[in-house]
């Protein structure tokens, strides 16, 4: 895989650089026909996508997945069955979150070794890559080791955070680093990257905010302002759907790209609508100006 023969004139030339029209990015949405690992990547993003929509489904008929806020003895006592199942067995905070979102980066460090010369060669392929990396390293090292008072996270809940960080870590680091060509002057590449650092500082800056919220031996919620969340309840949400939506243009709308930015919206879209009801149930002079996840809009 990454070496392409190309014949002409009688004789063939082994060449490590893919070609171009397989390399580009719009083509991984015809991957269904390609060699096996474009195949694994194509179908894997499908599959995610489903079994996204059908989660979006659920959540946003008021099902609230079982952690941090939602993860509280009460809760537990009045929610069904299946949710009690899901959380009858729970996890430290910090040690969840570093398991969970471990595979990225060992996903990235994998790939990035083995990559495609061409790939590996491609500026905008590392500058997208550093892009991803750089987010996971924060929510996989720094983000846990700062929290306090954070809930623990069910295992079945942490379980499929793993599954989730496992697959979308192989599409995007394998799509990056062997088969894709991310051109570093494209207008795509270049507001891609500029809409992810956005993102990436809202969420950093919307992390800090509820960090701070608790000070020291403090337990409970209160209500949040500045930055974000002067406009929207779910202002962490907000900025890492933006943060993946720039991130999936800057990999030129790619299969992969496009798939994270999908499966991130159908996962914390509900979520956030979820914590507007939440607060406005539960403070009666919660700001009634704010929206749940979109500015001015919804």
């Amino acid at each position: 895989q990454g070496q392409l023969a190309f014949s002409g004139g009688g004789s063939s030339v082994s060449s490590t650089e893919p070609a171009m029209q397989d390399a580009s990015p719009v083509a991984s949405w015809q991957w269904y026909a390609a060699v096996d690992g474009q195949q694994y990547i194509f179908w894997t993003c499908i599959s995610l996508n489903v079994c996204f929509v059908f989660s979006a489904v659920i959540l946003f008929l008021g099902v609230e997945a079982p952690y941090g806020r939602y993860n509280q003895a009460e809760s537990k006592d009045k929610s069904n069955v299946i949710m009690r199942a899901l959380s009858s067995v729970d996890v430290p905070a910090k040690a969840a979150w570093i398991i969970q979102e471990c595979p990225t980066l060992l996903w990235a460090a994998w790939c990035f070794v083995f990559a495609d010369p061409a790939c590996r060669a491609s500026w905008g392929n590392c500058l997208v890559l550093l892009c991803f990396v750089a987010h996971y390293v924060n929510r996989t090292i720094i983000y846990p080791l700062r929290t306090r008072g954070s809930k623990p996270i069910p295992m079945p809940v942490m379980l499929m955070a793993f599954a989730f960080c496992f697959l979308n870590g192989y599409i995007q680091c394998c799509s990056l680093m062997r088969y894709l060509v991310v051109q570093v002057g494209d207008f795509t590449t270049i507001v891609g990257i500029a809409l992810w650092a956005t993102g990436l500082y809202l969420n950093m800056d919307s992390d800090r905010i509820l960090r701070n919220l608790r000070g020291s031996g403090e337990t409970g919620y209160k209500i949040p302002y500045g930055g974000l969340f002067e406009y929207v309840s779910g202002a962490n949400f907000c900025a890492e759907i933006l943060e993946w939506t720039g991130f999936a243009i800057a990999t030129g709308f790619s299969i992969a790209g496009v798939t994270f930015a999908f499966c991130t919206f159908c996962n914390i879209g509900p979520r956030a609508v979820s914590h507007h009801r939440w607060y406005l149930q539960k403070f009666e002079n919660y700001p009634k100006h704010r929206k749940a996840l979109i500015p001015l809009i919804w």
